[in-house]
C-alpha cells in the first residue's frame, strides 16, 4: 500500500517514528511544515490525519488505526507493525542475550532486524523537520551493523565478515572503530599485511580529510598487529580478547566487550 500526498506521508511518518505514543500537534506541524506552516496549519493536519485514517481504513486497517487525543494524534501500536520498532525491539533483545552469553542467538537477532532495513531512513521524504530523524535511524544502524560485525568477531567468523567489514569502511571512512574490526577480521584471519594496510589507508584518509592522526586505539592495535601481540588471538566466545575490548571501547559501544 501507497500513502498518496506528500502531506499525508509526512504525517504518517512522523506518526510512526513514535508509534503507540501520542504526537503533538505542534510535533507534526514542524515535521511536514518545518519553519514556514502555512496560516490554515491546523486545519490542514486535520484534514490530512482524516484523510490518512481513511486511507490505512480502506487497506484494511481498523477505523482506531489513527486516534485522536487531547494534545495531539497517536498511531495504534497494538493494531499496526511499525518496522522501526521492530527493528530496534531485535536489536535490544540481541543485546540481552548478549549478556547472558548467548552470543549465537544475539547475532541471529542483529541479522533479523538489518532484513527489515530498506536503505537510507525516510529516503523518499523531504520534509525538512524528518531530517533529525532520518539522521539519527542512519547512525542507529551503522551502531548495529558494527554490533553485529563485533559479534561474528567474537564468534570466531573472522573470515567470513571480512567482506561486509570492507563494505562499510567504504561507505564510512572516517569511522576508526570499523577499521580496527576490519584490522583485526584479517589479522585473525592471517593476513597480517591487509592488516595493516587497512591501518596506513585510514592514517592517509584522516590526514586528507581532517588533518588528523589516528586515535591511539587504532594505532595501538596496529602496534599490536605488527609484533604479533598474543592477546589478538582467538578465544572462546564467552572471553573477549582484554585487547580487543580496551581498544574498540574507545570508538563504539558495539565494537568490543558487553553491550549496553
Amino acid at each position: 500500500m501507497t500513502v498518496p500526498g506528500h502531506r499525508q506521508r509526512g504525517i504518517l511518518a512522523a506518526l510512526a517514528l513514535q508509534a503507540g505514543r501520542v504526537v503533538a500537534a505542534g510535533h507534526l506541524i514542524k515535521s511536514v511544515w518545518f519553519d514556514k506552516p502555512p496560516r490554515t496549519v491546523m486545519g490542514q493536519v486535520q484534514t490530512g490525519i482524516w484523510m490518512l485514517r481513511t486511507t490505512l481504513i480502506n487497506a484494511g486497517a481498523p477505523a482506531d488505526v489513527v486516534q485522536s487525543c487531547a494534545t495531539g494524534y497517536r498511531l495504534n501500536g497494538d493494531v499496526c507493525s511499525v518496522d522501526v520498532a521492530s527493528y530496534r525491539a531485535k536489536v535490544a533483545e540481541a543485546r540481552t542475550m548478549h549478556r547472558r552469553g548467548r552470543l549465537d542467538e544475539a547475532a541471529r537477532l542483529v541479522r533479523s532486524a538489518h532484513e527489515l532495513w530498506r536503505g537510507p531512513a525516510l529516503a523518499d521524504l523531504t520534509h525538512q523537520g524528518l531530517r533529525s530523524w532520518s539522521t539519527r535511524l542512519d547512525e542507529e544502524h551503522i551502531v548495529a551493523l558494527q554490533y553485529r560485525a563485533s559479534l561474528e568477531l567474537q564468534l570466531g567468523r573472522h573470515e567470513e565478515v571480512i567482506p561486509e567489514l570492507f563494505e562499510l569502511v567504504d561507505n564510512y571512512p572516517l569511522r576508526e572503530s570499523l577499521h580496527a574490526d576490519l584490522m583485526l577480521a584479517l589479522y585473525r584471519s592471517g593476513r597480517q599485511a591487509d592488516a595493516l594496510e587497512v591501518f596506513h589507508g585510514v592514517r592517509q584518509t584522516l590526514a586528507d580529510e581532517l588533518g588528523i592522526d589516528p586515535g591511539p586505539g587504532l594505532r595501538t592495535l596496529a602496534q599490536a598487529i605488527l609484533c604479533q601481540d598474543s592477546r589478538l588471538t582467538p578465544r572462546p566466545a564467552a572471553s573477549q580478547p582484554p585487547l580487543h575490548a580496551a581498544l574498540s571501547a574507545h570508538a563504539s559501544s558495539f565494537s568490543g566487550g558487553d553491550p549496553l
